[in-house]
């Protein structure tokens, strides 16, 4: 694979079907919306799209990659604005008259929004904690509230709580944006015993009933030919029907049903993110890779470690066991995993030599409530190490790190507390100074970090790479989008600014009109571009 082959790759972000009727949001030269074969191009970047009926849609956008998304109305090919003021519109969910809708517009947090009739916006769910996933049946609302120790609320349009599923110390959401089995009843997600399992609630008997549980985690589920499931098994997002493997490789997410199939989006090593459906076979309806020759792309093997007494779990990408170079590629969140998906930078990577390993360090998502919650007030701690114990798998040999956002961060930790292990390193969109972090970051990333990390200073200070930057011996490049509102820009400009004091170079990049994560294709392909041959260059 070539760089110019990454313009050519049109990964589906996003979609939705209604009566066989299929819209989504694909990244051409940025994300745009497709309805029904036509292109719709607007003037910022596309983030969703959900069907009202035959002839209208709702579409949310991201003008400038600020997330301060608003949401448009499609009908019959024109376009309506509907919500467009200075906060976050995302996530709109057509119910009745209106749709249901997720904004920060008060309480400095996300809440769960009605707009009646496309006119009276009311407010229904309550408190300071942000809300997440929710569902409904059109006469009820359930919605997941809280961080780390989520509930379930069970209401009505206007906010009124019917009823609420809470477990001490877990989080409970619902299985999916289709969690009603019928008009009471309905599937919800639960990690009180450890692992995300399947469970029904009947709203009228108040009876919990349980569907699933298992030693791995269960992300979604919906009431297609009884229920259909993704289960993590090590990266890998199976989907089930009644314990029944239906596929059992990559990446598979976003579970909807239709006319009698079922929907879904998928990716692996091997190929980009497509819609699939299935009833007695898979079939592929899109295909994001095409004039692609993929037959030279490497799966990773799943392989685990001992990291001071805690086994960890990790991808390892290699073409040969006697490449000379590795780079470690640390996930961000942290609360998110190292997943079988097509990844064209670990590719390049392993194309041109290296060995990559991606480790699930302590606090990664994937293995269990437990295991997901050994980070907490430890960020940069214990996680860190699990990253510097993953080297010993790359071999003896010249190691690059890399990762973006948190394994952004945990890329700068690596340099600044164990300055002599690396022959070089690449930022993208990270953060360095917990002070200035939780100061500007959007609110409810604040939220979690109080309670994830804390406010103990001395440890912020510690965990904090930007008072340790002299340390730094490795060759640095750092990626960042001017506009990014979770790792924003000024976090990057302060380690340019502490090394220019040092007599030290850094090379850095500030991508315009971009957030978290680079959305322009010029700007993605660029940013793959720069980081391969910036760790090629000084890894020889």
């Amino acid at each position: 694979m070539e760089y110019d082959d990454l313009f050519k790759i049109k990964p589906i972000y996003e979609y939705d079907i209604l009566n066989s009727n299929l819209a989504y949001v694909v990244r051409e030269n940025k994300p745009i919306v497709v309805i029904n074969g036509e292109k719709i191009n607007l003037n910022g970047y596309a983030d969703s799209v959900k069907w009202i009926n035959k002839n209208k849609a709702l579409i949310t956008l991201d003008p400038t990659g600020e997330e301060k998304r608003k949401i448009l109305l499609w009908e019959s090919g024109k376009i309506n604005s509907i919500l467009d003021d200075s906060f976050d519109n995302n996530s709109p969910y057509p119910i009745n008259s209106g749709f249901l809708f997720l904004s920060n517009r008060e309480d400095d947090t996300i809440h769960l929004y009605y707009m009646k009739n496309y006119e009276e916006i009311i407010k229904i769910s309550k408190g300071k904690l942000p809300v997440s996933n929710f569902c409904s049946s059109g006469k009820y609302v359930v919605y997941s509230q809280g961080i780390y120790d989520n509930d379930i609320f069970i209401s009505d349009l206007y906010g009124n709580i019917i009823d609420k599923i809470s477990f001490p110390n877990s989080e409970q959401y619902p299985s999916s944006s289709q969690c009603f089995i019928n008009d009471e009843e309905f599937m919800f997600l639960s990690n009180h015993k450890n692992y995300l399992s399947l469970y029904k609630y009947n709203i009228r008997t108040k009876q919990i009933s349980t569907l699933i549980e298992e030693n791995h985690e269960i992300y979604e589920a919906i009431p297609y030919n009884g229920i259909t499931y993704i289960r993590d098994n090590n990266g890998e997002y199976e989907i089930l029907n009644n314990n029944n493997i239906i596929l059992a490789e990559g990446y598979n997410s976003e579970l909807k049903s239709d006319n009698g199939y079922l929907y879904f989006l998928g990716s692996s090593y091997n190929h980009s993110f497509d819609i699939f459906r299935f009833k007695e076979k898979v079939e592929k309806l899109t295909n994001s890779m095409e004039n692609i020759d993929n037959r030279g792309f490497v799966k990773p093997k799943k392989v685990k470690y001992d990291s001071n007494g805690i086994e960890i779990h990790a991808l390892l990408y290699e073409k040969s066991e006697n490449d000379s170079k590795g780079v470690v590629y640390i996930h961000g969140g942290p609360d998110w995993e190292c997943i079988d998906y097509f990844n064209p930078e670990i590719q390049l990577f392993v194309q041109n030599g290296f060995k990559v390993i991606c480790p699930n360090f302590r606090g990664s998502t994937g293995y269990g409530r437990k295991f997901n919650h050994l980070n907490d007030k430890d960020l940069g701690g214990g996680d860190l190490i699990d990253v510097i114990n993953s080297v010993k798998l790359l071999g003896n040999v010249k190691v690059a790190v890399t990762g973006g956002s948190y394994g952004g961060y945990l890329t700068m930790m690596a340099i600044t507390k164990y300055p002599d292990l690396w022959c070089s390193a690449v930022a993208v969109v990270p953060f360095v100074n917990w002070f200035t972090e939780k100061k500007f970051e959007r609110e409810v990333l604040r939220q979690y970090d109080e309670i994830k990390m804390g406010d103990d200073e001395n440890l912020l200070r510690d965990r904090s790479p930007i008072f340790f930057i002299d340390r730094i011996k490795s060759p640095l490049m750092i990626l960042a989008g001017e506009n990014d509102p979770r790792c924003p820009v000024e976090e990057t400009l302060q380690i340019v600014k502490e090394l220019e004091k040092l007599g030290k170079q850094v090379k850095y990049k500030v991508y315009k009109d971009e957030g978290h994560g680079f959305q322009q294709i010029e700007n993605y392909v660029d940013s793959i571009k720069e980081t391969v041959e910036f760790i090629k260059e000084h890894c020889k």
